[in-house]
């Protein structure tokens, strides 16, 4: 009966989280359409994505302690509801004022959904299967972001950009149903995790996380990966659909073998992680993703240009390091938050990295609006994130002696 329970309660999170991701994603491939039909430039067009990235920021650092104090199960379900609302306005948006705001309710139900359901698996797992549960659960939500786009991008072609977000809304109905049906199995909590939530000492452990925890430096890499994947996936549509004159369906089908990508990388690193320890699962991840921005810059220098398929490979190939790397950072964060602050603690890693993924889509915006070109931007992305990751395999590897007792 407990064994029944418990994948009842993996159905629901997974649900709640694989529609709400769905909504992130969907409108990818449609922000083209999105501009020409609200009539606006490229500069403008990406500021939602701008904005879904920044709510998405302050959602971890807000909801971090509410997950270590609140009912999972009523979170999943206020989480759903915030995406419905969102949805609904960027469906009947007439300017893009309003499409923002209702992106910007959507980050922030994102984040709360995210969020509870980490907390929820590390709260469910111990030391030894909590890497495989929480890479085989981002395997499973990986689905989402594969799936949308292209469904997205197929009713942007066939429809309009306007039906991504209805999609949403009508699949959000049997899911919202199954939250009164099914009730999530989490741990009895303790009197002192039931006191009421104090704004200071929410302070006082972010601000413990911060300087005294060995979080960040194992964490810096994935961060600015995370402005990597968050800067093309702005500059994608414009580099794909006007400069390489691709689809829409034709660019949702290249966005899926991305998110391939990230889906294969999970299964290097669980089995490195099994056979070796962190720091070498840590390593060979770190130059997978070497790999593919000295290929990017050595394949510029050689012929003057960047083409469809060199874009494809080379993408593909960083986006197996970044999977491995950020399922790694997040067990990391899971055992340095401790049992009472995991929520608090993966509410600061997760708003380190949407922050770094705001930036990388702020950056697009601002290279756009300086009439750089997506091809120019694109060699750009690559020469930072090379000299980012030389630094953040210089941080891991200082603090890991230090740490490795929790690590391993």
């Amino acid at each position: 009966m407990k064994n029944k329970n418990l994948w009842h309660s993996w159905l629901l999170v997974l649900a709640v989280t694989l529609i709400i991701r769905s909504a992130g994603s969907i409108f990818l491939p449609s922000i083209s359409y999105m501009a020409d039909d609200l009539k606006i430039d490229q500069a403008e067009a990406t500021t939602n994505l701008s904005l879904y990235y920044l709510f998405l920021t302050v959602s971890f650092m807000f909801f971090g302690p509410v997950c270590d104090r609140f009912s999972k199960h009523k979170l999943l379900r206020y989480s759903l509801l915030g995406c419905v609302a969102g949805c609904l306005l960027c469906a009947f948006a007439q300017n893009v004022h309003v499409l923002n705001v209702g992106r910007s309710i959507q980050a922030f139900s994102a984040g709360l959904a995210l969020l509870t359901s980490q907390v929820w698996i590390g709260g469910s797992s111990d030391k030894k299967n909590m890497l495989g549960r929480l890479a085989w659960f981002s395997i499973v939500v990986a689905l989402s972001p594969i799936l949308a786009p292209v469904v997205g991008g197929i009713l942007s072609d066939w429809l309009s950009w306007r039906y991504d977000f209805i999609l949403i809304v009508f699949l959000s109905i049997p899911v919202f149903v199954l939250t009164y049906k099914i009730r999530l199995r989490e741990p009895e909590r303790k009197d002192e995790d039931r006191k009421s939530l104090s704004f200071g000492e929410a302070l006082r452990n972010y601000k413990d996380t911060f300087f005294h925890s060995p979080l960040e430096s194992f964490s810096f890499s994935v961060q600015w990966l995370f402005w990597a994947q968050s800067a093309f996936a702005a500059l994608s549509s414009f580099l794909f659909i006007r400069e390489f004159e691709l689809s829409a369906t034709v660019l949702s089908l290249v966005n899926a073998i991305f998110i391939g990508g990230l889906l294969l990388g999970r299964f290097p690193t669980l089995y490195l992680q099994k056979r070796y320890t962190v720091r070498f699962t840590f390593l060979f991840n770190q130059v997978v993703v070497l790999l593919s921005s000295v290929g990017v810059l050595i394949y510029y220098f050689c012929v003057g240009t960047h083409e469809l398929v060199e874009v494809v490979v080379f993408t593909f190939i960083q986006a197996i390091g970044f999977s491995g790397l950020n399922i790694l950072s997040l067990r990391n964060c899971m055992l340095l938050g401790g049992e009472r602050t995991k929520g608090t603690v993966s509410g600061f890693y997760n708003f380190m990295n949407q922050g770094f993924s705001w930036l990388g889509v702020l950056s697009v915006q601002l290279l756009f609006g300086w009439d750089f070109s997506s091809v120019f931007i694109y060699q750009i992305m690559a020469l930072i994130c090379l000299g980012m990751t030389i630094v953040g395999t210089f941080l891991f590897l200082r603090a890991y002696p230090k740490n490795r007792d929790i690590l391993e």
